[in-house]
């Protein structure tokens, strides 16, 4: 299967959210250590796991693109699941305003990080991830959790010849 890397490769499978730049920037957020499947496939595109998807997201403008590899179109299944890990149903305009007014290095800071928001991840994953962070760096973690997934998790799609892997099960991880 070929990665699509914008809307204009096959657009009938792109999907997008409105999605200010000031509540979501996928740069900061999606490289900053919280997450470790994602990769910047071409630039300003995105590729990762999420659940038991392969996806790929652009940001332009005010709107957030994806698509989703597999059977499956996108739709409002797809953007319930990406709305509900970027939780982009909290304002986070208001938050920077709250949090700015009771610190001022906040203030000064938000202004160069506008747009990063704490993602809503799959609990097993997160705790997982947490532990392989110990007196690591990112690339490692990164290269330590695909591991992972290729040894025990299922195959979800090929793109341009690099295998994509759901996060393996408790049960998979105990060898059950």
């Amino acid at each position: 299967m070929a990665l699509r890397d914008a809307p204009s490769a096959c657009p009938a499978l792109w999907r997008w959210l409105r999605c200010p730049s000031a509540e979501l920037r996928l740069d900061l957020v999606l490289a900053s250590g919280q997450a470790f499947r994602w990769r910047e496939s071409s630039p300003g595109a995105w590729t990762g796991v999420l659940g038991d998807r392969v996806w790929t997201l652009r940001q332009e403008r005010d709107r957030l693109w994806y698509t989703v590899y597999g059977k499956e179109t996108p739709g409002p299944e797809t953007d319930r699941i990406l709305r509900d890990y970027f939780q982009l149903d909290v304002g986070l305009a208001a938050l920077y305003r709250t949090w700015g007014a009771a610190d001022p290095l906040f203030c000064q800071t938000a202004t160069a990080f506008p747009g990063v928001r704490v993602l809503r991840q799959d609990p097993v994953e997160c705790l997982l991830s947490f532990i392989c962070t110990s007196n690591n760096h990112v690339a490692r973690i990164t290269t330590m959790i695909e591991r992972l997934c290729q040894a025990f998790g299922q195959q979800l799609c090929s793109l341009n010849e690099k295998p994509f892997h759901a996060f393996p099960s408790l049960a998979a991880l105990a060898g059950g």
